[in-house]
């Protein structure tokens, strides 16, 4: 069985939207004719290019990476290089360029919560043609958690509490995390609890135990690449028979 986890999908991303080679360390100059692949990052290092979420009461800075086919960052680009993003549709986002790094926008939402979209990188040489790479999945998310007490992580301790992404042929472990009202992690329960998933449509994943790990489950998509869907999490409390439902939580095939 292979766990995934997201940092690992945006290098899996073609060129042309959805894949390419793990970019290696090392780091040169080159050519506009020598960019092949581009990936997205927040200022804090973490890899977007496979789903950025866009909070709904603040912007996000994007950093736009570029490698050569080889894997290598192309760290300066003969000639110069500026970025402008695409949003599509129009009304989920707009971007503003940074003072003094072309490769980076401020990202503002324009849609609700809950809107998803898409957006394409188009890079622009002062001497050669434009090149365009995309499309990426974006999100408009709720700025703070919907359900403080609850939240869902990958066996990489990714959280993926707004946007669960799995890929074809590749087996995501999930955790599903409970806090107190104080933010404090709740690791146990008189009597115990028993976790359920539930997508919708019943058709694009399914979900197995982990022996000995009651909040964990194996989740293996089984719809075509591109499918969209939802995760619903029941936790029933067997000390008293209650039962919590969290969700929608969006789910995608990658």
């Amino acid at each position: 069985m292979r766990i995934t986890r997201l940092t690992v999908l945006g290098a899996m991303l073609l060129v042309v939207g959805c894949g390419g080679p793990l970019p290696t360390t090392g780091a040169a100059t080159g050519t506009p004719a020598a960019i092949a692949q581009v990936r997205l990052f927040a200022t804090s290092g973490t890899d977007l290019t496979v789903h950025t979420g866009l909070p709904d009461d603040q912007s996000v800075r994007l950093e736009a990476r570029l490698y050569a086919p080889d894997g290598h960052r192309l760290t300066e680009i003969v000639g110069g290089v500026t970025m402008d993003l695409r949003f599509d549709p129009e009304s989920l986002a707009t971007s503003v360029p940074v003072p003094r790094e072309p490769l980076e926008r401020i990202v503002t939402a324009l849609a609700p919560a809950g809107t998803a979209g898409t957006q394409m990188v188009d890079l622009f040489f002062p001497s050669a043609p434009s090149k365009t790479f995309g499309p990426f999945h974006v999100q408009v998310e709720r700025g703070g958690p919907s359900n403080p007490e609850f939240r869902l992580f990958d066996a990489f301790n990714t959280d993926l509490t707004a946007h669960v992404p799995l890929v074809t042929g590749d087996t995501t472990r999930l955790e599903v995390r409970l806090y107190d009202a104080e933010g404090r992690r709740r690791t146990s329960f008189p009597s115990g609890a028993e976790v359920t998933f539930r997508f919708e449509p019943t058709t694009i994943a399914t979900s197995a135990p982990v022996a000995g790990m009651p909040f964990v489950k194996d989740v293996t998509p089984t719809a075509p690449l591109g499918t969209e869907g939802s995760l619903f999490v029941s936790i029933l409390f067997l000390a008293d028979s209650t039962t919590k439902t969290y969700g929608p939580i969006q789910v995608l095939v990658h």
